[in-house]
C-alpha cells in the first residue's frame, strides 16, 4: 500500500494523515480535508445551499451545517466565495468517478467558469 492510499484511508476513517501534504497551490491544502469534507466543499463551492448539499450527498442537514466551519478553517478561508476560489481549478476538471453528484445538473446552479 502506497503512502497516498494509506493517507486517504486514514482521512476516510477520520484520522490525520501521516505524510506531510505536498506544498504548493490550493491542491496541497485540499489534502487536509477528509473525503466527506471534500465532497461537501465541492458541492458548496458550486453554489449549493446547505439543504441542497444534504439532498445531493444523501446526508443530514446537521452534518452539512457542521462541516463548512471546519473546512473554512482548514483551508484558511472565511466565506463560500473564497472556498469557490480555492476549489475553482479542481471544479474545472471532470467530476471524479466515485459517485459524487454534479449539483449544477439537479438544482439549477451553473458551474464556476
Amino acid at each position: 500500500m502506497g503512502t497516498r492510499q494509506a493517507d486517504a484511508e486514514l482521512r476516510a476513517a477520520g484520522e490525520a494523515p501521516t505524510a506531510v501534504p505536498p506544498s504548493g497551490a490550493g491542491k496541497g491544502r485540499l489534502t487536509l480535508l477528509t473525503p466527506q469534507q471534500l465532497r461537501i466543499a465541492r458541492t458548496v463551492a458550486q453554489g449549493a445551499t446547505n439543504r441542497e448539499v444534504a439532498r445531493q450527498l444523501s446526508i443530514s442537514i446537521r452534518t452539512v451545517e457542521y462541516h463548512p466551519r471546519n473546512i473554512f478553517t482548514q483551508l484558511g478561508v472565511r466565506a463560500r466565495v473564497a472556498l469557490a476560489r480555492v476549489l475553482e481549478p479542481e471544479l474545472l476538471l471532470p467530476a471524479p468517478a466515485n459517485g459524487s453528484a454534479d449539483v449544477s445538473a439537479t438544482c439549477g446552479v451553473s458551474p464556476l467558469t
